[in-house]
């Protein structure tokens, strides 16, 4: 059988139900990695447009080599053969890349080098907050300042992801929040969909606000 083709073989008892539709050489190798090749279980039937008539077997044929004529029309793509060696070549050794350089030429500035006695400066002029105008909103005027303080450090300072200890050294105090105690509410605003949740290979978590909870006011 060539041409467009449809495998099905359902097995109830063990809960199987396999369905592969394509050309019949590519649907006949599924069938031999999955082990229901030749005249095993199944059932392999042609596809035809269900718009028009069953073809005919001479009809097949004609439209077999008309296909395989336009297969090689495809095959000539336009243009000159592509030149690999006018590519040019990006080679650097494993290891060599200095991601703090890199930070410089991008004129962006490490997590590390962030000055946070500068950030809460900044913080405190912003002040006071007004509550969050959301009846679904437990801490009101807590989710606010988070606001404000994230915003600020996504929007001014570029960060792409806040630890969580970061925001605990600014805000714990302020809340009268252990560590514990904040990252259980980070972690219930990420449930809720204020915040997205970044794991870190250390075990630590980092945060970054959502846009459209920025602007909620």
């Amino acid at each position: 059988m060539s041409g467009p083709v449809r495998f099905r073989y359902r097995n109830q008892e063990e809960d199987i139900d396999v369905l592969i539709q394509g050309d019949a050489d590519w649907v006949e190798q599924i069938r031999d990695e999955l082990g229901l090749s030749g005249n095993g279980p199944g059932f392999l039937s042609p596809v035809f447009d269900s718009a028009g008539p069953r073809p005919s077997s001479r009809s097949s044929i004609r439209s077999s080599s008309r296909t395989a004529e336009s297969d090689d029309s495809i095959s000539i793509r336009p243009g000159p053969e592509p030149d690999p060696s006018k590519i040019p070549a990006s080679i650097r050794e494993i290891g060599a890349l200095d991601i703090h350089q890199e930070f410089v030429g991008m004129n962006l500035t490490p997590a590390s080098e962030i000055d946070f006695n500068a950030i809460q400066k900044e913080f405190d002029a912003l002040g006071p907050f007004e509550p969050l105008e959301d009846a679904g909103t437990e801490r009101a005027l807590e989710e606010k300042t988070l606001q404000v303080l994230m915003s600020q450090l996504v929007q001014v300072h570029g960060m792409i992801a806040i630890p969580e200890t970061m925001l605990h050294s600014i805000l714990g105090e302020r809340f009268s929040m252990s560590l514990e105690e904040f990252g259980k509410w980070l972690r219930r605003l990420w449930r809720m969909g204020r915040l997205e949740r970044m794991f870190g290979s250390d075990g630590s978590d980092s945060y970054v606000p959502f846009p459209y909870w920025l602007e909620r006011e």
